[in-house]
């Protein structure tokens, strides 16, 4: 697992193995998402779904993926060195997003 830290968005684990396999499982995302609860220790709040750009261009969305009726955002350049260019879902499983359950920033999460 790598970590990431995206304010609004949670600390992000990626699991590497998953995001190298191209196929999508709803019951098996990507990158979990975790954010501070009341006592300051981590909890799960969200899930995101992640899968690489085939072409590795974002000018095109011949191979957009689409979960739970919802279209994946993208495809946007990687947020670290090493991460390609990609499409993923937020999904804000545990903890309420006013903005959406889709919406990838949650602005209840302050990290």
């Amino acid at each position: 697992m790598h970590l990431l830290a995206f304010g609004g968005m949670g600390f992000h684990y990626e699991n590497r193995q998953l995001m190298a396999d191209p196929a999508i499982d709803a019951t098996q995302p990507e990158i979990l998402l975790y954010a501070p609860g009341p006592s300051g220790r981590l909890q799960l709040v969200g899930v995101e779904y992640w899968k690489a750009d085939a072409d590795q261009n974002p000018a095109t969305t011949t191979d957009r993926p689409a979960l739970f009726g919802q279209p994946f955002n993208g495809p946007m350049p990687g947020h670290h060195p090493g991460m390609p260019v990609h499409y993923d879902l937020h999904v804000w499983l545990w903890q309420d997003n006013p903005a959406g359950m889709f919406t990838p920033f949650n602005p209840t999460v302050h990290c």
